[in-house]
């Protein structure tokens, strides 16, 4: 399902969903999450009195061709809907990205990783040394999730 998304790109120079997504896109696909579904009217007047209608129907029909947004006919319009929810973006994309520079930069990256935890926020430390010592003892599957009595992973 995941595996068609085409959101491949990450901007270093960006903040939150602007990183992967336009400021613009981001902006929608927040909008789209906090309605459910959307139209381009809908989208519009919560994003405010500047916003242009054919400018947002462009960007949402290029979410709809990055498999970010599906969209249907309702009445006379399109009805637009996130694909994922945000947590599932997050967590696939940020999966990607902490794979491609483990990958491509090894202990570096790792290194780079903990140094930055560390900077950031001391307790973020605590909790990635807790999940590396609960993933040890077969506590917790990827990504954090919990283990059930049988092994399975719980949301």
């Amino acid at each position: 399902m995941l595996q068609g998304r085409r959101v491949n790109s990450f901007k270093l120079d960006q903040t939150g969903l602007a990183r992967v997504f336009g400021e613009l896109e981001a902006a929608v696909m927040e909008t789209v999450w906090s309605l459910g579904e959307a139209s381009v009217s809908d989208v519009c007047v919560r994003l405010g009195a500047d916003s242009n209608y054919k400018t947002v129907m462009t960007v949402m029909n290029r979410l709809v061709e990055k498999d970010a947004l599906s969209r249907h006919r309702h009445s006379r319009a399109y009805l637009y809907s996130a694909v994922e929810s945000r947590d599932d973006l997050v967590s696939r994309v940020s999966r990607r990205v902490v794979e491609g520079l483990v990958m491509d930069f090894g202990d570096l990256a790792v290194a780079q990783f903990v140094d930055t935890l560390d900077s950031v926020d001391p307790e973020l430390l605590a909790q990635l040394e807790q999940m590396i010592r609960a993933r040890s003892e077969g506590a917790i599957g990827p990504a954090g999730k919990d283990r059930t009595a049988d092994g399975s992973e719980s949301e």
